[in-house]
């Protein structure tokens, strides 16, 4: 990319009708050092000014002279061209490295791809409740990469989101504070959304009545349209349970494929445990229903046949637990607790 010049010829011409120097007595000009040309500058304005090119343009470093490049980009410019710039504004700088060329680049904060579907996945998440969605977006300009002024650091929103379920199409546009390029011009985003779910997939066989291992089961993203109705998303209380069928290694786990494993059996004698305000009490009971840890199970007390739920809380463990204990207490031993 080549640069054009933005103001030269007439505009320093007028500005500087002569070279600044020249009203310097001659020992004074002999003791100014001599400008010397930069030949790799980075500016973060629209305009380059010819301090930007030359080091040691004293008076003339804030006249511009060259329009930069856009955000994020960088091009060059003859170096005869900076000198005539220059010249025009009384200097003569010098050039040690014999450059041709000046490569110039445009300071900008570089917004790219992963970070605009980063922003779009949480906005989604929020707006429409998805678990955790795959998005895949384009910039309406074609571009992979977005670059905003190197000064306006807030958080990338979107606005006029819109998301089609049907279509999996998502629209919206870039908001960033404190950037005036996407308040002048605002830029549109459009792409395709799949809902992505964790699905537990099975590592190897496990026979009927096998208790499932953290080790048996990983997770695969899925499309949740793609899934056929009952499966399992995620792993919350999968380990420990043990399964009512044989489950082959890769397949997908449905609701009815696993049971809770039972640490009481129906009939079996149990300790219960009550605790209540100022109170413990155990005693044994007989189990009326079979259960795993956290089922809620009836249980009667041997002796005086009263009835009594709790909780499971260890293989023949049953916890009651209220604020009130003296009716509790008389259900379970048939006598009343002071």
């Amino acid at each position: 990319m080549t640069l054009r010049v933005l103001l030269i010829g007439s505009f320093l011409a007028a500005s500087l009708p002569a070279p600044f120097v020249a009203g310097l007595p001659a020992h004074a000009q002999a003791q100014q050092p001599r400008p010397v040309l930069r030949t790799d500058v980075t500016v973060a304005r629209e305009t380059i000014n010819l301090g930007d090119l030359v080091e040691g343009a004293g008076a003339a470093a804030d006249t511009p002279v060259f329009r930069a490049p856009a955000l994020g980009r960088n091009g060059t410019i003859q170096v005869s061209r900076v000198m005539d710039a220059a010249r025009l504004a009384g200097l003569t700088p010098a050039n040690p490295a014999g450059a041709v060329q000046v490569v110039v680049t445009r300071a900008a904060r570089k917004i790219g791809k992963a970070e605009i579907e980063a922003a779009a996945r949480a906005a989604l998440v929020a707006r429409y409740g998805m678990d955790e969605p795959d998005v895949s977006l384009a910039l309406d300009s074609g571009e992979s990469t977005l670059f905003i002024e190197p000064d306006a650091q807030g958080e990338l929103r979107f606005l006029d989101l819109f998301y089609d379920a049907r279509s999996r199409r998502l629209e919206a546009t870039l908001s960033i504070a404190g950037s005036r390029i996407l308040a002048l011009k605002p830029v549109r985003v459009a792409g395709s959304v799949v809902d992505l779910v964790n699905v537990p997939v099975l590592t190897r066989m496990i026979a009927r009545g096998e208790p499932v291992r953290d080790s048996d089961v990983r997770l695969e993203r899925r499309p949740r349209s793609d899934l056929p109705g009952g499966v399992v998303t995620g792993t919350t209380n999968l380990v420990g349970k043990v399964a009512r069928v044989q489950l082959n290694p890769g397949a997908m786990l449905r609701d009815g494929d696993l049971a809770k494993q039972d640490v009481v059996e129906k009939n079996s004698l149990v300790t219960v445990v009550y605790e209540g305000p100022g109170l413990s009490l155990s005693m044994r009971a007989k189990a009326l229903e079979s259960g795993g840890i956290g089922d809620v199970v009836l249980v009667q007390n041997v002796q005086s046949k009263r009835q009594v739920q709790g909780t499971v809380v260890a293989p023949g463990k049953i916890s009651v637990t209220l604020g009130i204990p003296g009716p509790v207490a008389s259900a379970l031993s048939g006598q009343a607790v002071p």
